[in-house]
Parts: C-alpha cells; structure tokens; sequence
C-alpha cells in the first residue's frame, strides 16, 4: 500500500484544515489540568501545615504546661513535708507534757497504767516514770512466718491500687 506523504517545514506556520480541531481548547485542558494540580498541591501543604502546627502545640504549649504542673507538685509535696514536720513536733510527748503541766496539770506519781497496746514512745524531756509500761517480750517477740506471708500479700495489693 502507497500512502501520500505531506512534508512540512518546520519553519512554516501550521494551516489548520477545516475537518481538524481547533488546537485552543487543548490548551485550556492543559492549563484546567495545571490550575487542578496547584490547588492539589496546595490542600497537600495546608494539610500538612495543620498537622505541624498540632504536633508543635502539643510538644511547645503542652511541654509546658507539664513542666509548670511539675513544679507545682515540687512545691506541694515541700509544703507536705513542712507541715509533716510541724505535725510531728506538735505530737512530741515532750512538748505536750510541757503544755499540760503549763496548763496547770500535774504530773501522776507511780507507775501509770495504760489500757491496750501503746507503741514505745522517745520521752525528751520528761521522766521514765511518765511513760506507759510496756511489756518487753512482746515488743521483741518476732512475727509468724503466716504474719509475715500476710504483711507482704496485703502490700503488694495495696500498692497495686495506688
């Protein structure tokens, strides 16, 4: 088969044929297409602009805060300490003795007896005779095996709920 070959040069402006589609509208899809392209590439950035800017709220912003609540905890547990320490001197049974005899109150003479189990208590400024008698084999005696098994099952589930 022959075909009829057209040759053109290239220096010669193209003559559009009357059966052929005007090459305008072509360009129009192509800038369509490039303008749809811009704007994909602009939801792109803003999106991934918006997510920017939460990570650095929550890192900057955030990261702060923590450390301001921190600090706020450092205070609070110095505080704690301050009055546990206040607490414990107005416990002293120096310092209540010495209150109560300031009060007007007086010391019993003998041996003071006191009903139930009274933990052995550092008198500072008072006499032995003031303090309750406790009884020494108990306060030596040492727990069961049972006891001990017991203390250490109920600490382990009491520091589980904290």
């Amino acid at each position: 088969m022959v075909v009829a070959q057209e040759k053109l040069m290239w220096q010669e402006p193209l003559e559009q044929k009357s059966g052929e589609r005007n090459p305008r509208p072509a360009k129009r899809g192509k800038r369509y297409a490039k303008g749809k392209s811009i704007i994909l590439l602009a939801l792109i950035v803003g999106v991934t602009g918006a997510i920017g800017a939460e990570t650095i709220q929550l890192t900057v912003v955030q990261g702060a805060q923590v450390r301001s609540l921190e600090k706020e905890i450092a205070e609070i547990k110095t505080q704690r300490d301050l009055l546990q320490m206040e607490a414990d001197k107005l416990r002293a049974v120096g310092r209540i003795e010495s209150v109560a005899l300031s009060m007007g109150m007086e010391k019993p003479a003998g041996i003071v007896y006191v009903a139930g189990a009274v933990p052995a208590v550092k008198n500072e400024k008072g006499d032995p005779s003031s303090q309750a008698e406790t009884k020494p084999a108990e306060a030596e005696a040492k727990p069961t095996a049972l006891h001990q098994f017991s203390q250490r099952f109920t600490s382990f589930f009491a520091s589980t709920q904290r």
